[in-house]
């Protein structure tokens, strides 16, 4: 997903992030909100997921330049951390993510060991996948480095005086057509 530069206004992107940031907050919490008031609300550890997706949504499709994928990995740690800080912050939200986990691993139904069974072998491949394509060298071929320059000028003019390259003489390559003494080259 390609974010137009025009999205972004120079000298205002700084503001603009922290605007999408504090939006994206407004809306969970609006979301929760609505969730806990008509239907079931979302778990401490589905909104740590939900929170952490959405951050790398946006620092990897809404940031204009791209930023660096060492630079996204470190705000992406900062993040995980803060909202593994987040989710433990009390002990109820502590216990509903602790609850998830292990209901994920625990549970003997057909529909939890599907699940168990698809989340086992997603989670290793994507991994093996995202190692290998980092990994994998790519088929492009070499940058073309070799420049043709032009052909010498046919004389020139040095302190005045003009010398034709194509009949001059090298004044330090006068004796290239005698042998050395003691023998040849």
């Amino acid at each position: 997903m390609e974010t137009p530069a025009s999205f972004w206004v120079p000298g205002y992107m700084p503001l603009q992030f922290l605007l999408l940031f504090a939006a994206a907050f407004v809306l969970f919490i609006v979301g929760q909100h609505v969730l806990k008031k008509r239907w079931r609300p979302v778990t401490a550890f589905w909104q740590a997921i939900l929170i952490w997706l959405t951050a790398y949504g946006l620092l990897k499709g809404l940031v204009y330049p791209p930023l660096p994928s060492s630079l996204l990995y470190t705000y992406m740690g900062v993040i995980t951390v803060a909202i593994f800080f987040f989710a433990s912050a009390t002990e109820e939200m502590w216990s509903q993510c602790r609850s998830t986990v292990e209901a994920f691993f625990t549970r003997d139904t057909r529909w939890a060991r599907t699940v168990r069974a698809i989340a086992f072998t997603a989670v290793p491949a994507l991994a093996g996948f995202a190692a290998y394509h980092s990994v994998v060298p790519t088929l492009e071929e070499p940058a073309e480095l070799r420049f043709v320059h032009p052909a010498p000028p046919r004389a020139i003019t040095v302190h005045g005086v003009r010398v034709d390259l194509q009949t001059a003489k090298n004044p330090f390559r006068v004796d290239e057509g005698l042998q050395p003494p003691g023998g040849s080259r």
